[in-house]
């Protein structure tokens, strides 16, 4: 078995963590809920919890998504950039989910910011454009597409000079992006549901954190759309379990 850090950005509000669970137990979850192969250990370095020492503490990691934005000038998003680079400097297998998705191509010296496209809410469909060997349940997709929750204004804008796109959409061109078998980042969120989705819509609207337009949309979207999120964390774990660079 293999223990990863969970580097959690953010977490479910305590209100609703009752019905939902947190992050982590999301995570856990949805990349191996036996703990047979993968033991998700929590970091909560929003809070202020230290990294560790060595990138090689863990056997890799997952950050997690946020409501933060990569470039907010916040002590623990710097520790956290200052981290990624380390762990790519070791050959530390890394996984980033929306926000961390960002944060390894703004640290790697990629640009992440605000898009021209507005919020990507609700479920978005991508392309795959490389398929790869540790995309496993393929069969799954429809076709080369698959269809994940998505909460966002930010995209990654530049790509940095080792990574490449694997799977793109018309609203958010990287979608996907790999690095060798040393970091692979996701735009969507695999570990969120359908209903969770709902939930986070319903507050943004009701707190006007997104306009009607954009509410009514997500909202339609999640009636229209299945899910591909199971095959997606699939793919997570494979990734997570491959042999270690060297």
């Amino acid at each position: 078995m293999k223990e990863i850090g969970l580097l959690l950005c953010d977490d479910v509000d305590s209100d609703a963590q009752a019905q939902y669970g947190d992050y982590s137990n999301m995570f856990q979850i949805g990349i191996d809920p036996d703990c047979s192969l993968i033991n998700l250990v929590p970091i909560r370095c929003f809070d202020g919890e230290p990294f560790p020492e060595e990138p090689d503490h863990f056997a890799g990691y997952v950050i997690s998504g946020s409501k933060h934005a990569v470039y907010d000038d916040l002590p623990w998003i710097s520790d956290l950039l200052q981290f990624i680079r380390d762990c790519w400097n070791s050959k530390t297998r890394m996984i980033g989910v929306c926000f961390g998705h960002q944060a390894m191509a703004h640290a790697l010296g990629g640009r992440t910011e605000k898009s021209a496209s507005g919020w990507g809410f609700g479920i978005q469909g991508a392309t795959v454009l490389e398929r790869q060997a540790w995309m496993v349940d393929y069969q799954a997709l429809e076709g080369d597409n698959y269809n994940l929750v998505v909460i966002h204004q930010d995209q990654v804008v530049k790509m940095p000079p080792m990574f490449r796109s694997i799977a793109t959409s018309d609203f958010c061109p990287n979608s996907m992006i790999v690095a060798d078998t040393t970091m692979l980042g996701v735009q969507g969120h695999p570990e969120f549901s359908a209903d969770y989705c709902r939930l986070r819509a319903d507050y943004r609207h009701e707190h006007k954190l997104i306009d009607t337009e954009v509410y009514q949309a997500a909202v339609q979207s999640l009636d229209a759309h299945s899910l591909h999120s199971r095959t997606i964390l699939k793919w997570m774990r494979t990734f997570l379990l491959l042999p270690q660079v060297q």
